[in-house]
């Protein structure tokens, strides 16, 4: 037998391991000592079956013979079922013959008893040339052969039913299935609807297996009425059809069905639209590029390109729309899945057990297994701050129409979960998913203009109304309930410690639609979603505590306060006639007048709004409007900041607690103090950021404009700092600062109102609600200082040294460093600030806290993910150290994006990655794009993230719960040779590679990313010009992504680790070692592993075939390919991993599954490109084919999931 015969027939095998029990590695052994002249079962491990010879035939090729003992529930093999699910064990010969090229190869099953001879017909299993598995013959406890289609295509299925052969029953006949999983698959679908089986038998006809059930109605026990036999036959189906979508030996049973069902429900929808052929054609894709990835086929790709190429664009254009809905809704199903299975944990545990590693559960048992008292744990809880900032950088794709969908098809799935729902309401939810999902199907994802900003604003705020309000008071409730367990009776408090800040509105960086108004707009529509959702609360609250004096005790305080209220009240009618009714309710009348003084405080900043001209609908949502009371100024009522409003809510809190009503307090009352304590007025706070060279600028012209110096540009950094820290401590110029503005350019008048804007919003909504000023591009620490002396100039009391020597600072400023040669230049900047009488004075009086902001996009685009990580990484043990010294404390701001090469990560573990004692109970971060929606869009999700990193950062700011006390120096030198390795390669690539940015420009999506309207804020810095410095690091991450290269996030890491280790064993060991005992390296390193996972180097070669130059093609793709297989071996070695994600299988399963749906749609990505760049192509066929463009990078950004 020839070498390539053998390897043919178990690569064929191989195809169907899925099918066979578990490995036997001594057959391969066995196998290889028989047949040295034989390739052998490699890959195989001959997956139970035993080989028992090779035996040669002139007629038919050689037959491989192999006998096997196993349980025929789950396997090909001839078997024999006796009753209900009981199957019986037989022993089966294997005869597998090798065909022509192009042929079939044909494996029967023949069983030992029988003596059917070769070539009649047995059962068997018919296998393509290629491997892949076509159809398998079984043999009934009848003799009589069943066919069953197991090809990677649709499987045949019939269902009839019939009310006539037993009466009182429905006779259910299931035709053309197999029988691996009928028993469970139907008997399920017949439960969940409802009915009862009875019986179970099988029957032959038309030389097919017929299963058929005996059924009855549970509750009325009679047949199934005829109207509901087309719901039975679809819930079959829909159970049947598509069971190859997950891999069920492995997943959660109850994922599968969930998947399932919803992935047949979209099918059904489409199919109803009349269009069948669209899931068709979605389903050979998805089978025909399976089949590719797992076996290389140049006929079989080429005729699905051609396929794709013969598509007209109706149907092209629903297909990407259907792969787009798939993976949509599999991300539904994911995040619906992980909740009830953190719930399921939950109730299993009882407070037994510890739930899982990032739960408050698991940490606070941490901390008690490590002898932290309460007065210690205590201590930690007043000092944290959890604080997330959510940004409208552009990686969102999808629509917010799209997003809500999703959202609502989300909570129907975990309805649909409920193990009370009775058969009928289960029902009920599954026709509200198939209307969603309708609605889905129905609403274009593609926007047809630019979000303007104040849609992202909305967008923002839409998630804290739908998710992120129950979320905090979710995550408080869980925390005090696991404090409340483990440290009983030791009253131990739990501090409101949860604030988030909004980028949206007040990023000016690079964003010109961004004015002074806009960030007043974004400030008050964030103060009235919060008011609205307290009057929403406080009448919910009115509802509850209708406790009468007349039989129940009120404390004097609280009574004391309304005789407060009796003015106010006198003067409304409204609030007359419900105080007389409320007569003996206190606390119903006590909300009652707060319900009102929100109501005013309200209609001020619903004044205001239309103040600012602007005729947007979005402004004036009908939930939000109140009218004016006659005759009354809303100033007079309204309460003037958040502590009045918490005033009022204590006095009812603490008069319910005194007077035996705790739990009561503890209810809605509590979720409401909750919320005052972390929203306050201002919902979240508003960071503001610009570039410094804008900052500089605008000082060079008021310096001049007051007389002080005519050419700031040209002094030195000591001449600058000297100037700038003598004029603020001198008096604001009142007396001149009316004169001046009218001469002032536009972009000195812009930066001046911003802080206007600023002064404005801290006065009229709460001082809290402006955050930071972040300073993009920092160099030096004149830029810190030109941001504090434009606020001394604006007179708004922003910055003043008052005549007593102390400082009014109400800016706090934060520096942030982005670029590798920034990050490197940090130290001396921040040394020179810190160490500047004049600075440290105005830092203690804004708090006395250095804020500083690392930006880890621009660094990676800069220098390589490995110069970036480490020398962040660096930045902040420096950041440490210089504060330290200097005697305040610090917060690290981190700017990460949605990716790992823009510093993305699991949340727990980056925080517990970072240096030892840098996060001291204070952790600052953004969130941005996709990554938001991802982790904030569900408040069950988003009670979870903000759980995973509130323990992170308890364990982070303990020392008897940090995973090191100190780095080891010898880690920070070998890390010092990878880093500078990794960045020359990388910059070799990037900066030295001829027709490099031609490639990338020409085999990504980057100049089509601009017309998805995905953001307010343009994708480039400088148009028509093809570097580095010219793009944003979003659209640099986003196009790699798209085009299955994911360069940022790996490429150099393994050319540093060769070049490190150059074979040398003891320095593989080291490594080995550094991936051990030191977090921040294991954290890296996972995270380079998951982005090598989503790379594609078969795909990113068809992309590269897109580039116009063969030499630049074939260079560069070449280098990549080349890094990556380099990059993959090492950290498989360093990792001593198997498989890029043997430590996470599953997020390993997760995107395998998603790859069904990515692989067809990068093809149909790139012949889509390849039209529009046809220069030969008219305008006409370059429209007809852009939609279809664009809808593509929206479908594998969803695939994707983290895109930018």
């Amino acid at each position: 037998m020839a070498p390539a015969a053998s390897s043919t027939i178990f690569s064929m095998l191989s195809s169907c391991q899925h099918v066979f029990s578990a490995p036997y590695a001594s057959k391969e052994q066995q196998w290889q000592q028989q047949h040295p002249s034989t390739q052998g079962p490699r890959n195989l491990l001959c997956q139970g079956v035993e080989i028992v010879s090779l035996k040669k035939s002139s007629s038919q090729g050689s037959l491989l013979d192999c006998s096997q003992q196993i349980w025929g529930v789950a396997l090909p093999v001839s078997c024999r079922r006796n009753g209900l699910g009981a199957w019986t064990k037989k022993k089966t010969v294997w005869t597998s013959a090798v065909p022509a090229s192009g042929a079939n190869l044909v494996i029967r099953n023949q069983s030992s008893e029988s003596s059917a001879p070769y070539g009649t017909q047995s059962s068997g299993t018919t296998v393509s040339a290629d491997g892949s598995l076509l159809s398998m013959v079984t043999e009934s406890s009848a003799g009589v052969p069943r066919q069953l289609h197991l090809s990677d295509g649709e499987q045949d299925y019939s269902v009839t039913l019939d009310n006539e052969t037993s009466p009182g029953r429905t006779e259910v006949g299931i035709d053309g299935m197999d029988q691996e999983n009928l028993l469970m698959d139907v008997t399920t679908s017949f439960s969940e609807m409802g009915i009862s089986v009875e019986s179970a038998r099988l029957q032959s006809q038309n030389n097919r297996i017929l299963d058929i059930f005996l059924v009855s109605d549970m509750e009325s026990n009679t047949a199934i009425p005829e109207n509901k036999w087309p719901y039975v036959k679809d819930r079959i189906l829909a159970k049947l059809k598509r069971r190859k979508i997950v891999n069920t030996s492995h997943d959660d049973p109850k994922l599968v069905e969930q998947v399932t069902f919803l992935i047949s429900t979209l099918d059904k929808v489409v199919q109803a639209d009349g269009q069948a052929q669209v899931v068709e054609a979605a389903l050979l894709l998805q089978n025909g590029f399976e089949q590719l990835r797992n076996k290389e086929d140049p006929r079989k790709r080429a005729d699905l390109l051609r396929y794709i190429e013969k598509m007209e664009e109706p149907l092209m254009t629903a297909v990407i729309r259907i792969f787009y809905l798939y993976s949509s809704l599999l991300n539904v199903a994911d995040e619906a899945h992980s909740h009830r299975r953190r719930r399921e944990e939950v109730w299993a545990s009882r407070n037994a057990r510890p739930l899982w590693p990032a739960s408050f559960d698991h940490t606070l048992r941490l901390f008690k297994e490590a002898n932290v008292g309460a007065e210690d744990l205590q201590a930690l809880l007043n000092r944290i701050e959890y604080n997330p900032v959510f940004t409208a950088h552009p990686t969102e794709a999808r629509r917010r129409e799209v997003l809500t969908c999703l959202h609502r098809i989300f909570l129907l799935c975990s309805n649909r979960e409920d193990p009370r729902l009775s058969p009928a309401q289960k029902v009920e939810v599954e026709a509200e998913v198939e209307a969603e999902i309708e609605i889905l199907w129905r609403t274009d994802e593609m926007r047809t203009k630019k979000p303007t900003v104040l849609e992202e604003i909305i967008t923002g705020l839409d998630y804290f109304r739908f998710s992120l309000f129950e979320a905090v008071c979710t995550t408080y409730r869980y925390a005090e309930n696991s404090l409340n367990a483990i440290y009983p009776n030791e009253r131990v408090t739990l501090p409101s410690f949860i604030r988030f800040g909004s980028w949206i509105g007040g990023d000016r960086d690079g964003n010109p639609y961004v004015l002074p108004e806009t960030t007043i707009m974004a400030a008050l529509l964030a103060s009235r979603l919060i008011l609205a959702e307290y009057i929403r609360r406080c009448r919910a609250c009115q509802d509850i505590l209708t406790h009468s004096v007349l039989i129940c005790k009120v404390s004097p305080e609280l009574l004391d306060s309304l005789v407060t209220d009796t003015e106010m009240i006198q003067m409304i009618p409204a609030l007359q006639f419900s105080s007389a009714m409320y007569e003996h309710e206190p606390y119903r009348l006590k909300l009652l007048v707060m319900r009102h003084r929100l109501e005013q405080n309200l209609r001020i900043v619903n004044a205001r709004l239309r103040g600012l001209g602007e005729a947007d609908q979005l402004l004036f949502d009908i939930e939000y409007n109140l009218d004016e009371i006659p005759g009354l100024d809303p100033k007079k009522d309204a309460y003037v900041n958040e502590e009045e409003f918490l005033k009022d809510l204590r006095f009812i809190d603490t008069s319910l607690r005194s007077n035996g009503d705790a739990q009561l307090a503890d209810s809605k009352l509590k979720d409401l103090v909750r919320l005052a304590e972390t929203f306050g007025f201002y919902c979240c706070s508003l960071d503001v950021r610009q570039e410094s060279t804008i900052h500089s600028q605008a000082t060079d012209e008021i310096l001049r404009l007051l007389g002080l110096v005519e050419n700031y540009s040209s002094l030195s950094e000591i001449e600058r700092m000297k100037l700038l820290t003598e004029t603020v401590a001198t008096p604001p110029p009142f007396d001149k600062i009316e004169a001046l503005l009218p001469s002032m350019s536009e972009a000195t008048k812009q930066v001046v109102d911003l802080y206007f804007a600023c002064a404005d919003i801290m006065d009229t909504v709460s001082q809290k609600s402006i955050a930071s000023y972040v300073i993009s591009m920092t160099r030096v620490a004149s830029h810190v200082m030109e941001v504090l002396f434009i606020g001394w100039f604006c007179c708004k009391d922003l910055l003043v040294k008052k005549a007593s020597g102390d400082w009014v600072a109400r800016l706090v400023v934060a520096p942030l460093f982005e670029t590798i040669p920034d990050l490197e230049n940090m130290p001396q900047a921040l040394h020179s600030l810190l160490n500047n009488n004049t600075y440290k004075e105005i830092l203690l009086a804004s708090g006395g806290v250095q804020e500083v902001m690392l930006g880890y996009s621009d660094s990676c685009k800069d220098g390589g993910i490995t110069a970036s990580a480490y020398n962040l990484y660096k930045a902040q043990c420096v950041i440490q150290q210089l504060t330290k010294d200097a005697g305040v404390n610090s917060c690290i701001f981190h700017g990460r994006g949605g990716t790992v090469g823009r510093g993305a990560g699991p949340t727990h573990e980056s925080i517990l990655s970072q240096p030892p004692g840098s996060i001291d109970g204070k952790i600052k971060f953004t969130e941005q794009g996709e990554v938001i929606t991802y982790r904030y869009g569900n408040a069950q999700t988003a009670a979870y993230e903000l759980t995973v990193g509130i323990t992170g950062l308890l364990k982070a700011s303990h020392p008897t719960t940090q995973s090191r006390g100190s780095d080891d120096p010898k880690y920070f030198a070998i890390m010092e040779e990878l880093a500078m390795a990794a960045e020359k390669h990388y910059r070799e690539l990037t900066d030295e590679t001829e027709g490099f940015y031609d490639y990338f420009y020409e085999a990504t999506v980057v100049n089509e990313i601009s017309l998805i309207n995905i953001g307010s804020r343009p994708a480039r810095r400088k148009a028509g010009v093809r570097d580095k410095s010219s793009l944003r690091a979003i659209p640099w991450v986003f196009g790699w992504a798209q085009s299955r290269h994911t360069i940022p996030a790996w490429y150099g890491v393994g050319t540093g680790m060769v070049q490190y280790t150059k074979e040398n064993p003891e320095r593989i060991q080291q490594l080995q070692q550094m991936y051990t005992d030191w977090p921040f390296f294991r954290n890296f390193l996972s995270n380079v592993r998951m982005s090598l996972f989503k790379a594609s180097m078969e795909i990113a070669q068809e992309y590269a075939r897109l580039c116009g130059n063969r030499i630049t093609q074939k260079l560069v793709y070449d280098l990549v390919a080349q890094e990556y297989f380099l990059t993959r071996g090492q950290l498989l070695m360093i990792s001593q991993q198997n498989r890029l994600l043997s430590d996470n299988e599953r997020l390993e399963r997760s995107f395998d599954t998603r790859r069904k749906y990515l692989d067809p749609l990068n093809h149909l990505q790139i012949i889509l490109l390849g039209r529009q760049r046809d220069i030969t192509a008219s305008d006409t066929s370059k429209a007809l084919w852009e939609k279809p463009l664009l809808r593509t990078i929206k479908a594998i950004a969803s695939n994707m999931r983290n895109t930018g």
